[in-house]
């Protein structure tokens, strides 16, 4: 049953459920209704070693035609665990390779008239070929999810088996083993199935995936692992129209950008969504104008664009890889909502591209989302080492980043470093924060701090740990222009014993232009609320205020 369903059955009767309860001294003068929710909470397994063989109305019940188990074999489960009428059961699924005898002995036939999901876990070749051809006899088998074991294997007779399934609509095929191959010929007569989504967790080469489509002309969604260092015959591949692909997905590809480009005008689609994760290092992906002029001559319907792509630097192109991403903030871009952003570890770079989705800093004094071509532009994540620095010195000076994000843990005066080097820097959220002894800061470290400190132009700040009080204060001292704080706390007692001396510190700070805190606790409840308003009540630090929670953040709003 629908978990949404169930949720709403069960808020609707609950005042009946109530009522009948308190009515009843014996379970087994429950309703029928209620019953067949216990099962289908307990499942196939749980339910049989509860009611089976208890009396002859649970007999009656367990065998009754509207119910319908979802059956799942794991690893300690009995090959004989389980009785119930073919008629009866909605999905199988066989989590473990010791179920090899069992699925050999399944007499998969037209009694199945409800199964309509199978999901095979680290099943042999041989074997999966030989269940197939059973498969042909169920009228509505939707859904295929296999998984074979780590070994290299021809697949070509599996996808072949697979696509003379009538009634499928949806599969799913893992093999890890990078040697895995496929090859089929082309289609040249029409083939008559209903599958619509396609996912390949293996690798395949380009050109036996269009073989593969051939046989699946009316496929919706598409996913797929592109072999690496495999060629594509482009002069061989005539174009292949697939009207109703609308999501395509690439992953782990090593194809040069022209190459990417030669394919996608290979399928004639209306593509919405397209995934691409590429492995190729090729400076092209990161030229925001050919991506532009690209997508508005083949792609014009694209809604979503997710990419990702890695590079390992060498310190002499660094700085032209940061200029290249700025192009990414043209309005091309802030119109479609798509987002660029930066992720440096180590010396690898990871560039990416995805939908716009509302961040932590894009919050007005109404809660609401800020509309301001600022947000859509580039987000830098680091995570901070100290081999680190002399690539960040090199790319941060490059790009006008707005937003920086540090996944690990760093000291105060390397902050101030980075800061000297992001003078567009709007929004800045830390992991956790280490205050540094200032008497032991190097004189260069000491210029530049009072210059950090006035030029900075920070309005939004975000820590997510706080190792003490004073973690505060620094960022307040030296975001002069913060007009927003957020501060994740882990408990209760935490928030009532800072908040305080946070608004003591804000209320002493000459000129100060903070008129948004956050506070984020997982605890969060309207007690926490009530308690927080009687303080400021008490401490009177405003007089015109207003407190909110949602969800587990808790926001104090002022003029």
């Amino acid at each position: 049953m629908n978990k949404d369903k169930q949720k709403l059955n069960y808020n609707q009767s609950l005042e009946k459920r109530s009522s009948i309860v308190h009515s009843i001294s014996s379970i087994e003068n429950l309703p029928n209704e209620l019953f067949n929710e216990i099962f289908d909470y307990l499942g196939a397994y749980h339910m049989h070693q509860a009611f089976s063989n208890l009396n002859y109305r649970f007999q009656r019940l367990i065998n009754s035609s509207s119910l319908l188990f979802k059956i799942t074999f794991r690893r300690s489960t009995s090959e004989q665990m389980i009785r119930v009428n073919n008629n009866q059961i909605l999905s199988i699924h066989f989590l473990s390779s010791k179920h090899t005898k069992m699925i050999s002995l399944f007499n998969f036939d037209s009694s199945f008239i409800r199964l309509k999901s199978l999901i095979f876990h680290s099943i042999k070749p041989d074997i999966l070929i030989a269940l197939l051809s059973k498969l042909i006899h169920l009228p509505r088998l939707f859904s295929l999810t296999i998984n074979i074991d780590n070994i290299s294997a021809d697949l070509t007779d599996i996808y072949r088996s697979i696509f003379d399934l009538p009634k499928l609509k949806y599969i799913r095929f893992f093999a890890m083993e990078p040697e895995v191959s496929v090859s089929m010929p082309l289609c040249i007569h029409k083939q008559i199935n209903n599958i619509k989504y396609l996912i390949m967790n293996h690798s395949i080469t380009l050109n036996n995936l269009f073989s593969i489509l051939s046989y699946t002309t009316q496929i919706e969604h598409l996913s797929f692992t592109h072999k690496r260092s495999s060629t594509f015959n482009v002069g061989s591949m005539s174009p292949i129209i697939l009207p109703n692909l609308t999501y395509l997905a690439i992953y782990e590809t090593d194809l040069k950008f022209d190459v990417f480009e030669i394919f996608i005008t290979k399928i004639h689609s209306k593509l919405k969504v397209l995934s691409l994760e590429s492995q190729a290092e090729d400076m092209n992906y990161l030229n925001a104008d050919r991506w532009k002029k690209f997508i508005l001559k083949y792609l014009s319907q694209l809604e979503k664009l997710y990419f990702t792509c890695e590079f390992r630097e060498h310190r002499h192109r660094n700085k032209r890889h940061m200029s290249t991403s700025n192009s990414f903030n043209s309005s091309f871009w802030i119109e479609r909502q798509w987002i660029f952003e930066t992720e440096i570890h180590l010396d690898i770079f990871i560039y990416s591209i995805h939908p716009y989705k509302k961040r932590w800093f894009e919050y007005d004094s109404q809660y609401n989302m800020i509309n301001s071509s600022k947000f859509m532009q580039i987000v830098l994540t680091i995570i901070c080492y100290a081999d680190e620095w002399y690539y960040l010195r090199r790319i941060l000076t490059a790009g006008e980043v707005y937003h920086l994000k540090i996944n690990d843990e760093i000291f105060s005066t390397e902050l101030i470093r980075m800061l000297n080097l992001l003078p567009y820097l709007d929004s800045l959220q830390l992991s956790s924060l280490r205050l540094s002894n200032l008497t032991n800061m190097i004189n260069e470290e000491r210029k530049i701090l009072p210059m950090v400190t006035c030029q900075n132009q920070i309005t939004k700040v975000y820590l997510r740990k706080m190792n003490q009080i004073e973690d505060i204060y620094f960022l307040i001292d030296q975001c002069p222009r913060m007009t927003y704080l957020k501060v994740d706390f882990s408990n209760h007692m935490d928030i009532e014993v800072n908040i305080p001396k946070i608004l003591m510190k804000i209320n002493t700070k000459y000129s100060h232009h903070i008129r948004l805190l956050c506070f984020r606790v997982v605890v969060a409840d309207e007690k926490l609320v009530e308690n927080l308003k009687r303080m400021i009540h008490f401490k009177k630090f405003f007089s015109d205020y207003k407190i909110k929670r949602v969800f587990d953040n808790i926001y104090i709003e002022w003029k």
